[in-house]
């Protein structure tokens, strides 16, 4: 297991990046996303972030390097609102997260408010056994909430993870998202960690010479 604990959604992003340009394996993308590219991989990753509150959500690029960000503040609230609590798509999309997401948060927050905390149920799956059969079927599949020593937490796990681009716009979006939940419960709560899973959270080729850059006073 490649475990890794950092403060901030920013910090977290950066030491994956790295952990995974170290130690992460390589290997043909043969089906899925940009067929033909090498990726490198990481088989079993867990991240723990303490703070995924801290603004600002989005990551930032060192200064003078004319790289851009992979996100912004703009693009994060865009896609919790776009895409994890709305369940409409369009035409294009073959599914969003909150086509998913949205019918549950209702109960979601029901178990955790009649619970007031004390539950393990309140737990959003993404996906349906129809799924399988999309060119590229959901990333995020699980998003489970719990209340452990009077902070929420939310875990979750992605089947496959673009740690450059999907990482930071994704754990920016989620946090929007436990924040919501948070102004709904009618106990007292504080904000808590974000903990997240993936078997299979890579780097794409095109992205090597940034990461590269960004590790540079590593290696």
């Amino acid at each position: 297991m490649d475990f890794i604990r950092e403060r901030t959604i920013e910090q977290a992003w950066r030491m994956t990046l790295w952990y995974c340009a170290r130690y992460g394996y390589s290997y043909r993308v043969e089906k899925g996303s940009y067929e033909g590219q090498i990726r490198k991989q990481l088989s079993h990753l867990a991240v723990i972030i303490e703070e995924p509150y801290t603004r600002p959500l989005a990551v930032t690029m060192p200064e003078n390097t004319g790289i851009p960000a992979p996100t912004s503040e703009e693009k994060i609230h865009s896609y919790f609102y776009e895409y994890l609590v709305t369940d409409t798509k369009e035409d294009k999309e073959d599914y969003t997260y909150g086509q998913y997401i949205a019918p549950q948060l209702p109960t979601v927050i029901e178990l955790l408010n009649s619970s007031r905390g004390n539950t393990n149920q309140a737990c959003i799956t993404i996906g349906d056994p129809g799924c399988i059969r999309l060119a590229d079927p959901p990333c995020l599949r699980v998003i489970d909430l719990k209340v452990v020593e009077g902070k929420l937490q939310m875990t979750v796990f992605f089947r496959s993870w673009d740690i450059f681009v999907g990482f930071p716009e994704n754990l920016g979006g989620l946090q929007l998202l436990k924040e919501y939940i948070i102004m709904h419960l009618d106990f007292p709560v504080e904000d808590g960690p974000i903990i997240a899973y993936s078997s299979g959270a890579h780097i794409y080729e095109q992205y090597f010479p940034i990461v590269n850059l960004l590790n540079a006073h590593k290696c």
